[in-house]
């Protein structure tokens, strides 16, 4: 052999036997973060009444309906009254404001004047129960049921159970005598089901008018994700550090119609249908960013080694990784941006060729994308004039991405851990939508997070039947709630 080919092969083998033992080495030493927070004792609450007024909120039906008309009022006045006279000492000791009628702005001043307020919202307001599906539940979506441990009834994940875990942190932090340094502002909005564009984007408003800066906001969003993939056992607190943007366009299509027994080769239907499945097999680029690495970061020392070997060698196998979460519909949302047809309009009778054909196709814009580059894509993909493609109302950009790296990051991380001891912490997208958008103008930190244990399982139930949460992780929620609200008002 050559003596210059023999050295290239040796340097070759050399390399190869190098990156496999980095490749190893990476897998079997990669450990979670270090958790550096000290044991706190949970707080002594009266656990009966908690569960009873819980229990009692969820017989609320605080339905945004997505007609006005439909709206019922008294009922929502109602609940703000509940709210009322279930706290005494949160509504003697915070100002109360109603913005539009039923939506709630506290202000729980701090020592500090000096020291911007940091903010908790939500939202009491609930979708619907679809008709029909009543009978489908295991216990009465709105009677507020304790039944197997768990919290049966609609709005028990989304959003009563964040908003009056924080009523219930209040009231006791105010029986307790504590007093915070850092102003503490809770939002409350009444709509956000429906955009929260009078509920929420009022109070924004009201703040933003007034120059009122936030230290930092902390929204409805991620869970304490359990069973998160398989190999994982144990639970994982996702915060959501970004949301994705929103755009539905509608596709239509116009031929000439006839009669089904002497059809075109091509129809407004099977036009359209081609301009879906070409949309559908061509999605938007992936990108296994750097906050996805952050998500996964915790999580990786638990998987098994094949698994842990490629998620700790990502600089490598980064195509790998993508390819194959590609499949798994949750990743795949936090990869790029997602499409999904949702409504198909065309025809009125059996044996008639329709004229037109419309579609809907819902987008969930990921933040390397925005409202402008998913239209582009759109158009090339379906590369076809007879189909025009028309934006919808309400659409929007992705919010930015916040600092995971923050101070304010560390302060809910602390909080979360104190209250979860030894539990890991991730950042993460956050794939829906919250009141959380219209306050981008009053803070660069936005979080996406309530501490409610959820299981892939658990997905249906929201806006879904069966909605529950357990028992003891709503007074978990409350012990969190606590020690946010302490770790909150006394940062520098």
């Amino acid at each position: 052999m050559i003596p210059i080919i023999r050295k290239l092969l040796l340097t070759f083998f050399v390399l190869l036997i190098g990156l496999i033992a980095v490749i190893l080495y990476r897998a079997a030493t990669i450990s979670q973060p270090p958790i550096d927070v000290d044991p706190v004792e949970h707080a002594e609450i009266d656990s009966s009444s908690v569960v009873d007024r819980f229990s009692e909120a969820l017989t609320y039906r605080t339905i945004s309906p997505q007609e006005p008309e439909d709206f019922e009022p008294e009922v929502f006045l109602s609940f703000i009254d509940f709210v009322e006279d279930s706290y005494p000492n949160l509504h003697e000791s915070l100002e109360r404001e109603l913005i539009n009628d039923y939506s709630l702005l506290y202000t729980w001043e701090g020592s500090d004047p000096d020291k911007d307020p940091v903010m908790l919202i939500g939202h009491y307001d609930v979708v619907p129960v679809e008709p029909g599906t009543e009978d489908d539940w295991s216990y009465p979506a709105w009677d507020g049921t304790i039944a197997e441990g768990f919290f049966w009834g609609r709005g028990a994940i989304d959003d009563k159970s964040g908003v009056i875990s924080t009523f219930e942190a209040i009231e006791h932090l105010i029986e307790e005598g504590f007093e915070p340094e850092r102003t503490i502002m809770l939002g409350i909005g009444h709509d956000e089901e429906i955009g929260g564009l009078e509920g929420a984007r009022k109070i924004a408003e009201t703040l933003k008018e007034r120059d009122i800066q936030i230290k930092y906001l902390i929204d409805e969003g991620m869970p304490i994700a359990e069973q998160i993939m398989e190999g994982i056992d144990s639970p994982v607190a996702m915060i959501g550090v970004a949301e994705k943007g929103y755009l539905s366009l509608r596709l239509n299509v116009r031929q000439s119609g006839g009669h089904s027994s002497m059809p075109a080769n091509e129809t407004s239907i099977s036009i359209l249908s081609d301009a879906i499945n070409n949309i559908r097999q061509n999605p938007m680029d992936g990108d296994f960013s750097d906050l996805l690495r952050q998500t996964f970061r915790p999580i990786t020392p638990e998987l098994p080694f094949a698994e842990r070997m490629v998620l700790s060698n990502i600089w490598l196998f980064s195509g790998l990784i993508e390819s194959q979460f590609s499949n798994i519909p949750y990743i795949n949302a936090a990869l790029r941006t997602t499409f999904a047809p949702t409504i198909f309009d065309s025809g009125v009778k059996e044996n008639v060729i329709p004229q037109s054909a419309s579609a809907i196709a819902n987008f969930r814009i990921h933040p390397m994308d925005d409202v402008e580059s998913v239209k582009d894509h759109v158009r090339r993909k379906v590369d076809d004039d007879r189909v025009t493609v028309e934006e919808m109302p309400r659409a929007r950009n992705p919010s930015p991405v916040t600092d995971y790296e923050s101070e304010q990051y560390r302060i809910l991380q602390t909080a979360i851990q104190e209250a979860f001891p030894d539990m890991p912490v991730a950042p993460i997208f956050f794939l829906a939508a919250t009141d959380s958008r219209h306050y981008h103008d009053l803070t660069d930190h936005v979080f996406r997070f309530r501490p409610i244990r959820a299981t892939p399982a658990d997905q249906t139930r929201i806006h879904g039947t069966d909605e529950r949460i357990g028992v003891s992780n709503y007074l978990e929620m409350i012990q969190f709630q606590i020690r946010l609200l302490k770790n909150s008002s006394q940062t520098d």
